[in-house]
């Protein structure tokens, strides 16, 4: 079962809206050797031979050729697969099947309660032509951005928080660098997320933060941000590497971002428009929950609507991008759970700075990679509690006509202390963690580029301060009660970006 893409029961309205009957399709291509492509190999597919199955471009070019004239729209294009759009009829005659509405978990705070999906087991019968030219074409799941419910609020509150980039900067232990001048130049890194309106907000132009955008499929308006999360969240990289190249790829706010096509955005599509800009290093705030729907307990097999981005992380990664993946709220996420990207958990760091693990931010280990254990480093996660479940702990700018800063103080969800349209938010969740170690990356891919995403992971663990108190979110446990301790809800502990410095 795919993962909750954010909880906002007040801001969806009526939860039973017709399923769209525009599709997302992720299309993966036979292997060159003519062995089994992506989705029918049986063993799995690792940084070692994912290059075996990269597709002969002529071929590729035919299958979107031969998909095109069944009605496919092309969105997106990565170095294995595609994304392309159709609909619900289109790919029924394509591939000779009747697709049926599933309904997803009404206890899950879903943007829309179904969606058409082809049934189980369900036959695979393109035509002969087209079976010559594809691999497999899978429709996707919606997915979450890794952020619980985020409050707004002034830039001045009574309670105890962050304030970027001061306080990111302190407790990551990048002080003395940015006094000696590291600060990012000359990397380049690539943010997944909501929309980077950095223009509407003075709080990006006042510290010099420059960036581009680039939309990622069919998405429009790179200066938008509708929902307002990659706004805010993007603060917490610049707190880190603010003159490191900052190249935000916008996708499809599923559904709250685009309400009249109601489509889950894609992070395929996203992960391929970022591998197009020969970044050094990509971040990832959102993911999909690899849990079972009806046990509720961590799948044990990567359904084959992943197979797609799992084998472009893996290019990517094989080609030498590092990849950081926000580790997630109590979800089993992927791709965080992929071995060879870093996953980010979460420590707390009060008011005295004594230091515990996050009670919000996942930790387990893998039953899809076996030895796999999540998260591999931390960021700055704030606390849930049990009169205030909003995680409220950094504040960072969001646009302020953004959904995010508007409807949730119009509904007063949580007596946060802010009015609406203020242009702030504190919130947190991994979502937050995961661009702050992007940002201390990019330090260190400044000082030696010829660095390894291994080498990155293998520096950061040596040097991160280890924090055994505390315990990671219960809910990323099969039983939804059993929280990790210790190192074990922390991994190698809290990132400490001067020492990691150093190391290289």
């Amino acid at each position: 079962m795919d993962e909750l893409w954010l909880g906002m029961e007040l801001l969806r309205g009526d939860k039973s809206v017709k399923p769209s009957e525009e599709l997302r399709v992720a299309v993966t291509f036979p292997r060159p050797d003519g062995g089994p492509g992506p989705t029918k190999y049986p063993g799995p597919i690792t940084l070692d031979n994912v290059k075996e199955f990269v597709p002969e471009e002529q071929k590729m070019k035919q299958g979107i050729e031969e998909l095109s004239k069944l009605g496919f729209k092309l969105t997106e294009q990565g170095r294995l697969t595609v994304s392309m759009k159709c609909k619900r009829d289109e790919f029924e005659n394509a591939f000779n099947i009747k697709l049926k509405k599933v309904r997803l978990d009404p206890k899950q705070n879903y943007s829309f309660d179904s969606f058409y999906f082809p049934p189980t087991p369900s036959p695979w019968e393109p035509s002969p032509n087209l079976e010559k030219l594809i691999d497999n074409a899978y429709i996707q799941w919606p997915h979450m951005y890794m952020t619980p419910i985020p409050s707004a609020q002034p830039p001045v509150v009574s309670y105890y928080h962050l304030e970027v980039p001061q306080d990111v900067i302190r407790l990551l232990s990048a002080e003395e660098l940015h006094a000696k001048g590291m600060k990012g130049e000359g990397t380049r890194v690539v943010m997944i997320d909501s929309g980077f309106a950095h223009d509407s907000h003075p709080f990006f132009t006042v510290h010099g933060y420059t960036s581009k955008v680039f939309c990622a499929g069919d998405t429009e308006d790179e200066k938008t941000d509708f929902l307002g999360h990659g706004t805010g969240e993007s603060a917490n990289f610049f707190s880190l590497a603010p003159l490191a190249d900052f190249i935000g790829v916008k996708i499809a706010a599923n559904g709250l971002g685009e309400i009249e096509h109601l489509n889950p955005a894609s992070m395929l599509e996203g992960f391929q428009k970022a591998s197009q800009q020969n970044p050094h290093i990509i971040s990832i705030s959102l993911g999909t929950d690899l849990r079972d729907e009806k046990s509720q307990m961590q799948r044990s097999t990567l359904p084959n609507s992943l197979k797609a981005l799992e084998v472009e992380i893996l290019h990517a990664v094989a080609s030498g991008i590092t990849v950081i993946v926000a580790a997630g709220n109590g979800s089993f996420s992927f791709p965080a759970m992929m071995p060879d990207v870093i996953a980010v958990g979460g420590v707390f760091v009060d008011r005295n700075g004594k230091m515990q693990a996050s009670n919000n931010a996942s930790a387990y280990d893998s039953k899809i990679y076996p030895g796999r254990h999540v998260p591999d480093v931390c960021g700055l996660v704030g606390m849930k509690k049990k009169k205030d479940p909003y995680d409220r702990y950094i504040m960072l700018p969001v646009p302020p006509s953004s959904l995010l800063d508007c409807m949730l103080d119009d509904f007063r969800v949580d007596k946060s202390e802010t009015k609406p349209n203020d242009g702030w938010l504190s919130f947190s969740g991994t979502s937050a963690a995961a661009p702050q170690i992007a940002g201390v990356c990019a330090l260190l891919k400044a000082k030696n580029p010829n660095l390894t995403p291994l080498e990155i992971k293998a520096i950061l663990q040596k040097t991160a301060i280890r924090v055994l108190k505390g315990k990671s979110n219960p809910e990323s446990s099969d039983d939804g009660k059993t929280p990790q301790r210790g190192a074990r809800a922390t991994g190698a502990g809290l990132v400490n970006a001067y020492d990691a410095w150093k190391q290289v």
